[in-house]
């Protein structure tokens, strides 16, 4: 990853002491800061879009759930908006997946923590629409935070398309998010989607396949059965792999309670 400095400008308007690259950069770029001996996430947007407005937006609402990063601030610094959050010691969940494999007890803790931190952006009618291991940092104390609502999709707002050019991460998509179905969408499409990263953390594997051929082939069955070997594991997938999302649990409460170990 090439590095990019910050401006020496920027250095001094924020009193920054040190600073590293997370993320590279594009229309978001994430460096990790320190301002007076305290750690932030210090994230450069170059193009304030509705992607951008729908995860602040969502954030600000959330401000006080442990469970998503907390902005402490947001304002425009030249033709930039600059957003300074909460630094989230810890991993990525997507470097973590040994640690989780075979281990059914521990997974479906982490789906349920990740169920109940969703659960209120879930009833204000709020879908994350990219959950996947990249989008999950495990906190030092293994409490999980949930990342980018950059394409999360507000059921109430037909101005956002369920395709239409927004980055989908596809190994972790469901199927209406593959064919492009809007009007699918909902709370119980992260059903899916946090069905496929149980799976993949208690397997080490992918359900549906590794490559979109593959995905398109089993996306094109009627029954997405499988079979790990854990009960647990396989009571959660089989109840939300399902092609039609009105074959899903209707209500959050049922979904939380088939991560129950």
């Amino acid at each position: 990853m090439a590095s990019i400095k910050l401006s020496d400008g920027l250095i001094k308007h924020f009193n920054i002491s040190n600073y590293t690259q997370s993320k590279p950069g594009g229309q978001k770029t994430v460096f990790i800061v320190t301002i007076e001996e305290q750690k932030y996430a210090l994230k450069i947007i170059n193009i304030a879009d509705d992607r951008f407005d729908r995860e602040v937006k969502i954030c600000k609402q959330f401000n006080s759930n442990n469970g998503i990063p907390t902005i402490i601030g947001i304002e425009k610094y030249g033709k930039d908006t600059i957003i300074l959050e909460e630094y989230i010691s810890g991993e990525d969940l997507s470097d973590l997946i040994l640690e989780y494999n075979g281990n059914e007890h521990k997974v479906c803790k982490l789906i349920f923590s990740i169920g109940t931190i969703l659960k209120p952006v879930w009833e204000s009618k709020y879908v994350h629409r990219d959950l996947k291991p990249q989008n999950i940092r495990i906190r030092k104390n293994g409490e999980p935070v949930v990342l980018d609502f950059g394409i999360a999709r507000a059921l109430e707002e037909d101005t956002i398309t369920a395709s239409g050019g927004q980055p989908l991460s596809w190994l972790f998509a469901s199927p209406e998010q593959y064919a492009g179905k809007k009007q699918l969408i909902s709370y119980r499409t992260d059903f899916f989607c946090l069905g496929i990263v149980a799976y993949h953390l208690y397997t080490n594997s992918l359900p549906f396949g590794n490559n979109r051929d593959e995905i398109n082939k089993s996306f094109q069955g009627n029954k997405l059965i499988v079979n790990t070997g854990s009960e647990f594991i396989d009571t959660l997938c089989n109840n939300v792999f399902k092609m039609n999302p009105s074959e899903r649990p209707r209500r959050i409460e049922t979904f939380l309670k088939l991560n129950k170990v």
